[in-house]
């Protein structure tokens, strides 16, 4: 009996040290958590941070866990009256300009700070990067000082330095690779923000890849410097687009109107191909169809969808953004057949069956027979 009590302590005691130790707080893009991790990942660092109150590195990813775990229970509320708000404070008085406090004002502005407001705390963070930096955080710089700053030349040895780092894994890079051939030359390409964009621009800075086509995250249209720095870059006259006024006449839906009439002058003035992410439920004026067809065709590489995984494709959306090529090309399968191009439609086919069959993304194998039924109904159309 007493040495069932013996190892049932040590279990307990395995759990809870496991439970509590502190481990980095990463984006939710690419490794998601339940809150009740976060809450764990909390007190972790917490004790890190009461063991040395000048660690920066245990301030960052208490604030990051802190912020996490806000955002997803209670939400942001007060911007100056929470608890990412009271970690941002605690951290002004135990590390004040440092590096941590500054990249982390960058992802939480108190209301009451108007320098953070401005981003006057990106280029203090760059100022202060150590050499001993996460890839994460690299990236996060270089995208908020791509919306701030777009000129600054800064922006290009960031994502330079990021790719170097190896930030994004290689199935979300071929993906973009992809999506940056198939567009004509001098392209516009509009999606929601810098998550998508990110490797694309990377990709531009860092390879010289495509730096024809102007990758514009129409969030960044809130800021004012990104879009006149984007007026000049595509050489088309600046406009106004008064946020005040969006906001009088359309009450709570403002900004769909306001990136919209941007999105629709900018592309009217450049008189430029365009093309949109499939989150942006906008109309091109290009035949999607058609230039599908020629890319699979000719320009992408989808074997890779084939090939096993490597082993630092750990991200979750990594296999989701596999299941994209599914939904948007399974349709093409016939369009193919219907032209004769049989060998096309039997090499599309093939790869997009394997996709829904590797996949690991469906929570259990009905499911996954569900989406692959509807993938074969889609191909026969």
């Amino acid at each position: 009996m007493k040495r069932t009590i013996i190892i049932a302590a040590a279990i307990v005691y395995c759990t809870f040290a496991s439970a509590q130790k502190a481990e980095t707080i990463e984006s939710f893009i690419g490794t998601s958590h339940e809150p009740e991790w976060y809450a764990r990942q909390i007190e972790a660092w917490q004790k890190k941070v009461d063991a040395d109150s000048k660690d920066e590195w245990a301030w960052r990813n208490l604030f990051r866990a802190t912020n996490y775990h806000e955002m997803f229970t209670t939400g942001y509320g007060d911007e100056d009256k929470s608890p990412s708000a009271d970690i941002i404070k605690k951290m002004e008085k135990a590390i004040p300009d440092s590096y941590a406090l500054n990249l982390c004002k960058g992802r939480y502005c108190l209301r009451s700070d108007s320098a953070a407001m401005r981003g006057d705390n990106i280029y203090r963070a760059i100022e202060l990067m150590p050499e001993e930096v996460c890839a994460e955080d690299v990236n996060y710089l270089a995208c908020r000082l791509w919306s701030i700053d777009p000129e600054n030349q800064k922006v290009g040895e960031l994502f330079r330095q990021a790719y170097r780092m190896k930030y994004y894994p290689t199935r979300i890079m071929h993906y973009n690779m992809n999506m940056l051939r198939s567009m004509q030359h001098g392209a516009l390409y509009f999606a929601n923000g810098d998550v998508l964009l990110g490797p694309m621009k990377m990709m531009q800075d860092a390879l010289e890849e495509r730096t024809d086509v102007t990758v514009i995250p129409i969030s960044y249209f809130h800021s004012p410097n990104y879009l006149q720095a984007l007026f000049r870059k595509l050489g088309i006259k600046p406009k106004t687009f008064d946020v005040q006024n969006y906001g009088n006449q359309y009450g709570e839906d403002w900004y769909k109107h306001f990136e919209a009439d941007i999105i629709m002058y900018l592309i009217k003035e450049s008189k430029r191909p365009t093309y949109f992410s499939t989150d942006i439920l906008s109309q091109t004026i290009l035949d999607k169809d058609s230039i599908y067809m020629h890319n699979v065709r000719e320009v992408y590489h989808l074997e890779y969808l084939a090939e096993p995984d490597l082993v630092y494709d750990s991200w979750v959306t990594s296999q989701q953004l596999d299941l994209n090529h599914v939904t948007l090309l399974s349709h093409l399968v016939s369009k193919f057949r219907k032209k004769g191009e049989v060998e096309q439609a039997d090499r599309l086919h093939d790869i997009l069956r394997l996709t829904v069959e590797r996949s690991r993304i469906f929570a259990d194998e009905q499911t996954k027979k569900a989406y692959m039924e509807d993938f074969e109904k889609e191909v026969k159309q």
